[in-house]
């Protein structure tokens, strides 16, 4: 029996998936599929079966597993005392983000937390929620930090932690011909031409969900490049929605105007999501420290 073994195991596991577990570790599937065979033929077990939903464990699979995350946890605890200090922390994290969070809170964030382990990796996806949902679950992504839609209330398969709530404004180019104005009403809003923000085939963003409480929008374009957004709502083809919380963010702006909603509140919700089988790592514990300690409107504890 080989510590890699427990490891593709309890892998397997969280994401019913052996090809999943070989792009996560780099190797070939047939690699993955052979290392567990060889520990389920020296154990005189079976610990998996593929039904539709993918490899679930047996009955007892699931004792063996949960015997050999414990070992895990363990062995994670002791290359963590043998550290000297807290710069030699090494690793990947991925982390998906909505691109309103990534130019705003997310930036502190991480340059803090890179500072504190720069040997860790960090690679950010920026993407819609709908779209980082997907990630999430397929384990793509470790941790997300998105806004709270319909398909992350219906799903059963994470763990969703309440950031803070934030209402959205408008953004929209200064020479246009609501550009002037400071304030706006969600019916003369949505009667302008609106761009949203998608990077994946789902058409009903996150926003686009709020926004269909109040009526029907008019869809002029769909990007999955904020800058792009910024560039035509600047030329005044359209507006957009967005966190007002990016107030101060389009404040220098030379071509983009931010106009507040004065009949109705356009309440969201900011989320950290994690999948519930996803086994959380002493380096990604401390990432969502940082994060509660940065970001200030932070509504959720342990």
């Amino acid at each position: 029996m080989r510590l890699d073994q427990l490891y593709y195991i309890v892998e397997v596991a969280q994401f019913k998936s052996i090809s999943m577990v070989a792009e996560r570790n780099y190797m070939s599937q047939p690699a993955i599929s052979s290392s567990i065979s060889k520990l389920e033929l020296e154990l005189g077990v079976t610990l998996f079966k593929r039904t539709n939903k993918g490899m679930v464990p047996t009955e007892i699979g699931k004792n063996v597993i949960e015997k050999a995350a414990r070992i895990i946890d363990e062995i994670e605890e002791i290359k963590n005392i043998t550290r000297n200090n807290a710069m030699k922390l090494t690793g990947d994290i991925s982390i998906a983000v909505e691109p309103s969070f990534c130019n705003t809170i997310m930036v502190n964030i991480l340059t803090t937390f890179k500072y504190k382990h720069p040997k860790i990796n960090l690679m950010v996806k920026v993407g819609e929620s709908n779209d980082i949902l997907h990630d999430v679950l397929s384990g793509r992504a470790d941790i997300s930090i998105n806004l709270k839609t319909e398909q992350y209330v219906k799903s059963g398969d994470i763990i969703i932690k309440k950031l803070f709530k934030d209402n959205l404004m408008v953004i929209a180019g200064k020479n246009s011909t609501i550009g002037g104005r400071r304030t706006i009403s969600i019916e003369e809003a949505l009667n302008q031409p609106v761009a949203l923000y998608n990077t994946g085939y789902e058409t009903r963003c996150g926003i686009s969900q709020i926004l269909h409480k109040y009526g029907n929008l008019k869809v002029a374009y769909r990007f999955d490049n904020l800058n792009i957004i910024e560039k035509v709502v600047g030329d005044g083809t359209c507006i957009s929605f967005v966190p007002k919380m990016m107030i101060n963010y389009y404040k220098g702006s030379d071509s983009i105007n931010t106009i507040l909603i004065n009949n109705t509140g356009l309440e969201i919700e900011v989320i950290m999501v994690i999948n519930k089988r996803h086994r959380i790592s002493n380096i990604e514990k401390d990432l969502i420290n940082t994060i509660k300690s940065l970001c200030q409107r932070c509504e959720f504890s342990d």
